[in-house]
C-alpha cells in the first residue's frame, strides 16, 4: 500500500528544493512505496510580497555547496514575478493524472528554475516542464487553462494556515508528526545566510523511520 507524505513548500525556496531532492533520492534508494503529496505554501501570500531575488540567489549560492548538482547561477534576465502559475501547474497535474504526476511536475519545476534558470511563470516554459515530467503536456495545460487549479492552490494555502507550519518546507509524516527543513539549520548574519548545522542523512533517516523504510544508509 502506498504511503503518502505531505509537503507544504514554496517552489522557489532553495531549502525546499534540497529537502525534496533528498527525500526523492531516499525514497528511490530505499525502494519505498511512497508518494510525496506536494501542497502549495506560496511565500508571496504568506509574507504579503514576493521573495526578493537577492535573498533567493544568496540561499542558492550557499546551498550549492551542499547539493552542487541541484543549483546553477540564475542566468535568465527574466525572473518570475510570481510563482502562482507554477503552483497551478502542479495542481493541474494532480487533477489530470494523480499525486505522483503532481510530485514529478513539482520536482521538474524546481529543476527548471534552480538548475536551468527558467522563468516558471511563463506558459511556454510550464508546457515544456510538464513534458519533462513525463506527462502529456497538452492534457496538463488544458486543465491548467480551463480547470480549477487556482482554487486548489487557494485551498492548499488556507489549509496550511491551520497547520503548524514553521516555514518552507514543512513535512507531515504518516504518523502525524511534522518536520521543518530536515537536516538544515540556518540563520541570517549581516545580510547573508549561514548554515549552522547540516545533516545530509536527516531526510533519509526520517523517511525510513516514519514512512516504513528499513534504513537510511543507501540514500545518504
Amino acid at each position: 500500500m502506498t504511503t503518502t507524505v505531505t509537503i507544504y513548500s514554496d517552489l522557489h525556496c532553495p531549502w525546499a528544493a534540497v529537502a525534496v531532492h533528498r527525500l526523492r533520492r531516499a525514497r528511490d534508494g530505499q525502494d519505498l512505496d511512497v508518494v510525496f503529496d506536494q501542497r502549495a505554501w506560496p511565500l508571496e501570500w504568506v509574507n504579503g510580497q514576493g521573495t526578493p531575488r537577492d535573498i533567493v540567489e544568496s540561499e542558492m549560492a550557499v546551498l550549492a555547496g551542499h547539493e552542487e548538482r541541484l543549483f546553477s547561477r540564475y542566468g535568465d534576465p527574466s525572473w518570475p514575478s510570481t510563482l502562482l502559475p507554477a503552483f497551478e501547474l502542479v495542481a493541474a497535474a494532480r487533477r489530470a493524472f494523480g499525486l505522483r504526476a503532481a510530485e514529478d511536475v513539482d520536482y521538474a519545476v524546481r529543476l527548471a528554475f534552480f538548475r536551468r534558470s527558467a522563468d516558471v511563470s511563463q506558459r511556454h516554459v510550464l508546457h515544456r516542464v510538464a513534458g519533462e515530467a513525463g506527462l502529456d503536456a497538452d492534457a496538463v495545460m488544458r486543465v491548467w487553462e480551463t480547470g480549477s487549479a487556482r482554487a486548489d492552490v487557494v485551498d492548499d494555502y488556507r489549509r496550511g494556515q491551520q497547520l503548524p507550519i514553521q516555514g518552507s518546507p514543512q513535512i507531515f509524516w504518516p504518523d502525524g508528526s511534522t518536520s521543518h527543513n530536515p537536516g538544515m539549520d540556518h540563520e541570517w548574519v549581516r545580510g547573508l545566510p549561514r548554515v549552522r548545522h547540516a545533516d545530509p542523512r536527516a531526510a533519509a533517516r526520517l523517511l525510513a523511520e516514519r514512512a516504513g523504510g528499513s534504513g537510511a544508509g543507501s540514500a545518504a
